[in-house]
């Protein structure tokens, strides 16, 4: 996981290039670098709002915003208007960590870290907490019947571990970039309490991973070379489409819901550029019930995702439960159980300007407890 030896830093610090430098130009070219997985795939969808994250990720029956698209389309109908939605978005994912450290950098903080000018401090951080940040953007429009949108997606993760191939510390780098865009229909089934929908998606894919010995110069040389670079920013695309079912039992004053989701219908076959795993069929399955007045709604729901076990995923990360209560239809606060781990958060609408921050924690093994990743997010979205 993340190394508290202080030898260990020492070692790295040895000429003839220093270690932060090598650690920063790592950061800058991780998003560019390629190599094999080192993180499976998640179940989680390509793109996820931050509300749904804070409710542990169970969006198959209740979804918000543009993440219906992704999350189940066949939600789009039960809506009870037209329109849906119409705006963009930006979110920020940041570990807590780093949060802790960025404000020992601040005037007036008790650390020394500001005050010493020596990059032995960042050093020392890399080398015992692991990083994590990421961006996710995206610009839809959505009503009862279908939809477009486009979205993109950078994450990068950065740890060290004591010993490298070559018996040095080293930097472990993984990082997603995902990007595409996404054409959504649905519709009820007349006289019943069914609803169908689908989205096709054309996606543009990376998936870097590297590990790096950081106190070997030549190691990061390796990714300076643009030659070298230009063969590997080119991402893989594919084209694939989920589809979605519902059924919604309305009552005067609680509703169920019942939803079943196929992703990657037959697979996601990605060409080109670094030649990714293909995206795997996964079939999910999720149940809800909606406690609800005229303004104020309490939604609890539970998903069960890849029954098949496409990705061989643990049952603590396929499963999701969380809950949403939203008031007046202006505030709404949310809990879950997100990747084995509780998961929280809030969100402000102020009709045309939404703002809402989570909190949740991410297992990157396989494993609960061996490595997660305590991660902040902030959400803000124009649009109506």
């Amino acid at each position: 996981m993340s190394l508290s030896d202080n030898n260990v830093v020492k070692t790295a610090r040895k000429k003839p290039m220093d270690p932060a430098w090598s650690i920063a130009a790592i950061i800058l070219l991780g998003g560019f670098t390629a190599g094999g997985n080192a993180i499976a795939r998640d179940l989680s969808p390509i793109y996820e709002e931050t509300f749904d994250i804070a409710a542990g990720g169970a969006s198959l029956t209740r979804a918000t915003r543009y993440g219906v698209a992704l999350a189940n389309p066949a939600l789009l109908p039960v809506s009870g208007s037209f329109h849906r939605w119409l705006g963009s978005e930006f979110a920020l994912h940041i570990n807590k960590e780093s949060v802790d450290y960025a404000k020992t950098l601040l005037p007036g903080s008790s650390s020394g870290a500001s005050d010493s000018g020596d990059s032995s401090a960042f050093v020392d951080h890399v080398f015992q907490n692991p990083f994590l940040a990421g961006t996710q953007t995206s610009l839809a429009y959505l009503n009862a019947y279908g939809g477009i949108g486009f979205f993109s997606r950078f994450e990068v993760d950065l740890e060290a571990e004591e010993y490298g191939p070559a018996g040095m510390p080293a930097v472990i780098l993984n990082g997603k970039s995902y990007s595409g865009g996404t054409l959504s229909g649905a519709a009820k089934i007349p006289f019943t309490p069914f609803s169908l929908g689908v989205t096709g998606k054309y996606l543009m894919l990376a998936e870097p991973g590297a590990t790096i010995d950081v106190a070997d110069p030549n190691a990061v040389a390796q990714y300076q070379d643009p030659a070298a670079l230009s063969a590997l920013v080119t991402p893989s695309t594919g084209t694939g489409f989920d589809i979605g079912a519902l059924m919604f039992l309305q009552g005067p004053r609680v509703d169920w819901r019942l939803a079943l989701k196929v992703d990657d219908v037959g697979g996601t076959r990605l060409n080109g550029g670094d030649a990714i795993d293909d995206f795997k069929q996964v079939t999910s399955i999720g149940a809800a019930m909606t406690l609800h007045t005229g303004k104020d709604a309490l939604h609890v729901s539970v998903d069960k995702r890849d029954l098949q076990n496409a990705y061989g995923t643990p049952p603590f990360k396929a499963t999701r439960a969380g809950v949403k209560l939203t008031l007046r239809g202006y505030a709404g606060i949310a809990a879950g159980w997100y990747d084995g781990y509780p998961s929280a958060g809030a969100e402000l609408d102020l009709i045309f300007l939404q703002i809402g921050v989570a909190t949740y924690r991410r297992e990157i093994t396989g494993a609960p407890g061996v490595n997660p990743r305590n991660v902040y997010v902030m959400n803000m979205a124009a649009g109506f």
